[in-house]
């Protein structure tokens, strides 16, 4: 998991939790289908746009644009029902269009279902798709590996399917706009926010104005980036051997494949270090499926090949909002536009992404220019915790448990060119029982031996301090952070209470382990930008002492 996907875990877990994990809603309306359905004798096209899209996961979230039957529409060639609200384009093709490419770098890799939308310029275009499944799946496979990435698609469009662009909103979705706007007519902006934030986690970034319906075989194979010359005769080798790769199991026997030289295909497969095919509509893959079984089930089994789409607030206007004032529409608009800038700004996760550097961050998504120059200006010096016994017998035990040297010194301080920052002070205090016992004696003659359970409390009280960077600092001589973990919650580096590989935890308060590292090549892999920490007691001086930043 990368350092944007915890931005998403800290950002909107309170929001998750609200809303019930924010479970998408139905994908369309039923509304008028059956008695459609039993009068056209009629399946209904399953691969509609109208619904709202996140443009950094590339998910499909909840339906924004309301879809209705009472029409009783088909496509043009009358196979299925369609909404209303929707028109079709057909495109079928009577040929298959196959094409294999070579995706050198992760940056350049694009989503073979959702491309147009993840190039839609009105965000942070550069990291839409960052986060999806596939996109982080080939980063980890190029880093690791050294590798690069052939793909072999074979795509059949069938339709194309557009919505009504002054089309009415679910009633779901409008309702929650309703709310939005009472709360900023009562001057609650923050509530107003809050409500934009859980419509963002529900609904997404954007909505699906169109979608390319069809299905497709895609093999995707990463090799050794050794393996891969400059030159384009050797590129058309590769991309024919990915070819060969490809027909080799699924059944086309084209004459580009006896074309290709043998012990090519043979080095291609020797430098291939991973393969993954999957059907994406169509049949279900399996080893030596043909094309033609393949493309004979597509008619029933479509799939979105491509979506088009805009920023969710676009659809937020007065003529699809016109129970508010136009002012008040145009409130709830901006709300839920910062709101969708601020998921963007979250997980933007600024740094060196040139595999070849030195700095390389492997989990930044921004290039930031850092990629120039030695790395060794690190802002995180450490953490720290003193204590102190305020009452009771076992505090110096008490105080074992809690103290933390801070490694960079040794002692609890912070290195030179560090300043110590307050965290928070906590108190803790741990009640011991034991049998104390002892004789008792009438006349000191008579005696006899008398046992109570005495109780003892002990009191302690710990400080909790990190080390920031005062100005300036030497080279090597902060430490790469490797994200966090408590008894309660997951490290999100390694999904698990744990450090990276090269990282060890620190101590801070009672259950919070803080991974860090001084190995700047093996542990780069790993390093999280670090972005300061805050508390209610004291600001991030990071970020300009701003508490909450």
């Amino acid at each position: 998991m990368g350092w944007g996907l915890w931005g998403v875990l800290l950002t909107w877990a309170l929001l998750a939790w609200v809303t019930g994990a924010g479970q998408p809603q139905e994908v369309s309306s039923s509304s008028g289908f059956g008695v459609c359905s039993r009068t056209l004798k009629l399946s209904r096209l399953e691969v509609l746009p109208g619904g709202g899209w996140d443009n950094l996961r590339n998910l499909d979230m909840g339906r924004v644009i309301n879809l209705g039957y009472s029409q009783c529409k088909t496509t043009e060639d009358g196979s299925y029902i369609i909404p209303d609200e929707i028109f079709t384009i057909p495109r079928k093709q009577s040929n298959l269009d196959i094409n294999s490419e070579i995706i050198e770098s992760w940056k350049d890799y694009q989503s073979v279902t959702s491309a147009s939308i993840n190039l839609e310029l009105s965000l942070f275009s550069s990291i839409n798709g960052k986060f999806s499944s596939d996109f982080c799946r080939t980063k980890t496979h190029h880093v690791r590996d050294q590798a690069v990435t052939t793909r072999v698609q074979v795509r059949n469009l069938v339709y194309t399917a557009k919505i009504d662009p002054e089309a009415a909103l679910d009633k779901a979705f409008k309702k929650q706009l309703l709310t939005i706007a009472s709360h900023l007519e009562n001057n609650q902006t923050q509530m107003a926010d809050f409500l934009a934030e859980v419509l963002v986690l529900n609904y997404g970034t954007h909505t699906i104005t169109s979608v390319d319906a069809g299905a497709t075989l895609v093999q995707e194979d990463q090799i050794k980036a050794t393996f891969l010359k400059d030159s384009w005769a050797t590129r058309s080798a590769v991309t024919a051997s990915a070819g060969v790769a490809f027909h080799s199991i699924v059944g086309v026997g084209t004459k580009e494949s006896l074309n290709v030289s043998s012990d090519f295909t043979k080095q291609y497969l020797e430098n291939r270090t991973n393969s993954r095919v999957e059907s994406i509509g169509g049949a279900p893959f399996y080893p030596g499926i043909t094309l033609k079984t393949w493309q004979e089930r597509i008619q029933n089994q479509l799939v979105a090949l491509d979506r088009s789409g805009l920023p969710l607030y676009y659809f937020i206007k007065p003529s699809t909002v016109p129970e508010l004032p136009a002012p008040t529409v145009r409130r709830v608009a901006r709300r839920v536009e910062l709101a969708i800038r601020r998921y963007y700004t979250f997980n933007t996760a600024p740094g060196c992404t040139d595999t070849s550097s030195p700095n390389f961050n492997f989990h930044a998504n921004t290039d930031d220019g850092s990629c120039e120059g030695t790395m060794a200006n690190f802002t995180f010096g450490g953490v720290f915790q003193e204590c102190v016994g305020l009452a009771g017998p076992d505090t110096a035990v008490l105080c074992q448990a809690l103290e933390q040297r801070n490694p960079l010194t040794g002692a609890f301080s912070c290195p030179a060119a560090y300043t110590p920052v307050l965290l928070g002070v906590q108190e803790r205090e741990e009640g011991h029982s034991h049998l104390e016992c002892h004789n008792k004696c009438t006349l000191g003659i008579f005696c006899h031996r008398k046992c109570q359970d005495v109780f003892w409390l002990s009191r302690v009280q710990f400080s909790a301090y990190w080390c920031a960077a005062s100005g300036p600092v030497a080279p090597n001589s902060g430490y790469l952070f490797g994200g966090l973990f408590s008894t309660h919650s997951t490290n999100p580096i390694t999904g698990a209470q744990s450090c990276p590989s090269g990282y060890f935890p620190l101590k801070l308060f009672g259950e919070l382990r803080v991974c860090v590292s001084q190995d700047y090549e093996a542990g780069g892999e790993y390093a999280v930008p670090f972005g300061g920490f805050f508390s209610c007691q004291a600001g991030n001086p990071l970020a300009g002492q701003h508490q909450g930043t």
